[in-house]
Parts: structure tokens; C-alpha cells; sequence
């Protein structure tokens, strides 16, 4: 398969259409580390210092995880309306944030602490959709992996940034809530920038198009539908890497390392393996995969989900080798998520006519509401059982990639029999 996509990845970051992609790229570094430091501080603030309980504060976030499917559906009307826009819809996003960080700063009570993850929730669903709908806009579809390479770079960066700024903030400080009024300051620099640097680059949307039309015409559209149900496991995926495995690898494993192995920090391998490698690997990976189709990118991504939470159930087996097993797991898992997040996003651009781009983005990012509602139950159930339970939890969960990459082959089946000459 010939294409432009075998073109290196400087010479498309230096086209002039790539400018919009850096600004989106920059906001999302201010992005996630407004975010990435709120979400990681957050429950050590109000359990450890505020006298919150756990349960209390993952009834918060758990309502913010659903109050994000109200915001992917809000994101997507806005950014498709020709009435409001990408541009719109991002400003939108950063108030609604804004309002969220300052509550969390004065929150004295569990009621006002699920407002607040209510509203952060609904500004995060609003941001994801337009964010990314506004890269796709300026890029050529053979760009798309190369472009959200570019955001996932970002975001990692971001992320990383926020955990590292927000735990020397809170190191210094007294009062830990003064974080959230920081995160305010750089949501403000967020919010700025796209209203003096992001332009809505939209093309062939008509005055009279109804973006609620266009929600009704995504729900029929069974290649979205597909993959939908695929994503739902890719993004469960990821929570449970994000929010039960250093919980697994803390109590199950490292408590069970000989002395002075257990002084190993967990966060710290989280940190370099997982977080790190993924940044390091973004670009090379996206320009060694980049000639192949995205649904076929994505199967090998799969693939490597199975054997990443296979060395995590290995991990447990033999003790003296545990460091080494975390270190593999976290690097497998690491590399597929950077496998998939670009990939990702570019085959729900190719299934998307260009005036509902907002639309089957906010479908498709529905899974990660949803996802991040469900795995860290499910994997919090899974921790509170038996050392057995815990461990096989692992093991089920590589299986369960079996059934992901039947539905793949299924997607790509289906796109071949409706459009025979499909290319990437």
C-alpha cells in the first residue's frame, strides 16, 4: 500500500497546517497537568488531610466519571453545531474546569465534592471531543496517527508534569487544597491560549445541519457500533492499568518481596516504565506502524494487552524475579498504550463524515467514561478478595483480549464487505 504516510514525522510537524496542532498540543500539556495533578492528588487531599473516607471520595469520582458522559454528548453537539464550534466548545470546557478546581479548593463536605467532580467531569468530556475533532479538521487523513502521536506526547508530558509539580506544592504547603487553586492558574493559561491561538477550521458544515440529527444517524452506523464495544475493553483496559495495578503491585507483590526488595517504589516504576517508555516510544512506534491499517495496528495492540497483563499475573509466581516482572509489565503495557491511543482516534476519524466528526467522537469517547466507572469497581472487587482471586483477576483479564481481537477481525471484515476498496 503506497501512501504519504511513510513521510517522516519532521517534515509534518514543520507544515504550516501542523500550526493548530501544536496549539492543541501545548494546551494539552497545560491541560493535563491541571488534570493529571487533580486526579492524583485529589483523594490523598481529602482522605489523608480533610479526613474524608475512600468510599466517600470514589462516590465523587465515580459521579464524575458518569457526569463525563453527559459532557462527551455536550462536547460533541457543540463542536458539530454550527452555531458554537470547536473553538466554542474548548472554552466552554475550561470554565466548566475552572468552576470545578475552585469548588475543590473551598470543598468542605462530601455533597460539594461531588459537585465539583460533577462539573470537572462534564468540562472533561467537552474538552476531549472538541480537542481532538479540532487536530482532525487540519490534518490529512494519511497524517492522523502522526498528528495524535504529537497529543499523546503531550499528554504524557503533561501528566507527568502535574504529578511532579503538584507533589512538590503540596510538600511545601500546609494546606493541601492549595493545589487546586494552582490548577486554576494554569486552566487559565489553558483557556487563553485557545481563545487567542485556536481557530475553528471546520469545512462543508451547512448553517441548517443538526448535530442532533447527526447523533441519530452515528447510533445506526454499525462500523461505529463495532467499534464502540472494541473500545470499551481498550479503555477498561487502561483504567485498570491506571488505577488497580499499582494497587495490585503494592499490596500483593512488593509486600511480599524479601526485606529491602520492598523498599521499591511502585509509583516510581509506574513513573519510568509505564508513563516514561510510553513518551520516549510515542513517535517511533507511530512511524514503524504508520504504513499498516489502523484496524491492524490496533490487533497488534490487543495482542500485546493479553501478554502485558499475562507478565502481570506472572509477577506473583516467583518472588526474587518480582522487580524484574514489574519493570517487563509496566514496559509491555506502556508500549501498547502508546500503540493505541493514536490509532485509536485515527480509524473513529475515517469511520466519521466530516460534519459529524464531533459526533462519533463523542460516541467514541463515551468508553472512556464508562470504563473509568467500571474497571476501578471491578478491579477494587477483585483486590479485596483472596490473594487467589486477586492474582487469577490478572489472567482473566489477558483471556479476555481473545474475545477483542475476534471483534477486530470482525470490524475489519465488515469494512471490506461495505466499501471492497478500502484503504487506509
Amino acid at each position: 500500500m503506497e501512501n504519504q504516510s511513510s513521510v517522516n514525522l519532521r517534515p509534518f510537524l514543520l507544515q504550516s497546517s501542523s500550526y493548530q496542532v501544536w496549539v492543541q498540543a501545548i494546551a494539552r500539556i497545560l491541560y493535563e497537568a491541571a488534570h493529571g495533578s487533580t486526579r492524583f492528588f485529589m483523594p490523598l487531599i481529602f482522605v489523608n488531610q480533610l479526613d474524608f473516607s475512600a468510599t466517600e471520595v470514589g462516590i465523587a469520582t465515580g459521579i464524575g466519571s458518569l457526569a463525563g458522559i453527559v459532557g462527551h454528548f455536550l462536547g460533541g453537539y457543540l463542536a458539530d453545531s454550527p452555531r458554537y464550534g470547536r473553538k466554542q466548545a474548548l472554552l466552554f470546557s475550561a470554565l466548566l474546569s475552572l468552576v470545578g478546581v475552585f469548588i475543590l479548593a473551598l470543598t468542605p463536605n462530601l455533597p460539594m465534592l461531588i459537585v465539583a467532580n460533577g462539573i470537572m467531569g462534564l468540562g472533561n468530556g467537552c474538552y476531549w471531543t472538541a480537542a481532538d475533532v479540532s487536530v482532525i479538521d487540519v490534518t490529512p487523513k494519511e497524517q492522523y496517527q502522526k498528528a495524535f502521536a504529537v497529543l499523546g506526547l503531550a499528554n504524557s508530558l503533561g501528566h507527568g508534569l502535574g504529578v511532579v509539580v503538584g507533589g512538590i506544592l503540596v510538600s511545601l504547603v500546609a494546606e493541601g487544597q492549595t493545589l487546586f487553586l494552582s490548577c486554576g492558574l494554569i486552566l487559565l493559561m489553558f483557556l487563553i491560549l485557545i481563545q487567542i491561538a485556536s481557530t475553528d477550521n471546520r469545512q462543508d458544515v451547512a448553517e441548517n445541519s443538526d448535530a442532533l440529527q447527526g447523533f441519530a444517524f452515528a447510533f445506526k452506523d454499525r462500523s461505529l457500533q463495532i467499534f464502540v464495544l472494541i473500545n470499551v475493553l481498550f479503555t477498561t483496559y487502561i483504567a485498570l492499568v491506571n488505577t488497580t495495578l499499582p494497587l495490585y503491585f503494592t499490596n500483593f507483590i512488593s509486600a511480599s518481596l524479601p526485606q529491602g526488595a520492598s523498599l521499591v517504589s511502585v509509583a516510581n516504576l509506574f513513573t519510568w516504565f509505564y508513563i516514561g517508555i510510553g513518551a520516549v516510544l510515542q513517535f517511533p512506534l507511530v512511524h514503524i506502524l504508520t504504513s499498516l491499517l489502523n484496524i491492524q495496528v490496533l490487533m497488534i495492540s490487543m495482542l500485546l494487552w493479553g501478554c502485558g497483563f499475562f507478565l502481570v499475573w506472572t509477577t506473583h509466581l516467583v518472588q526474587t524475579i518480582s522487580v524484574m516482572g514489574m519493570i517487563a509489565a509496566f514496559s509491555v503495557l506502556s508500549i501498547t498504550t502508546a500503540i493505541y491511543k493514536p490509532f485509536a482516534t485515527a480509524a473513529i476519524a475515517e469511520l466519521a463524515p466530516e460534519s459529524l466528526r464531533g459526533v462519533y467522537l463523542a460516541l467514541s469517547y463515551q468508553c472512556w467514561s464508562i470504563s473509568y466507572f467500571i474497571g476501578p469497581i471491578l478491579g477494587g472487587w477483585a483486590m479485596d478478595q483472596s490473594p487467589t482471586v486477586a492474582h487469577n483477576f490478572w489472567i482473566a483479564t489477558a483471556i479476555s483480549t481473545l474475545f477483542g481481537l475476534v471483534m477486530l477481525y470482525v470490524l475489519k471484515r465488515y469494512q471490506d464487505s461495505s466499501n471492497p476498496v478500502h484503504a487506509q
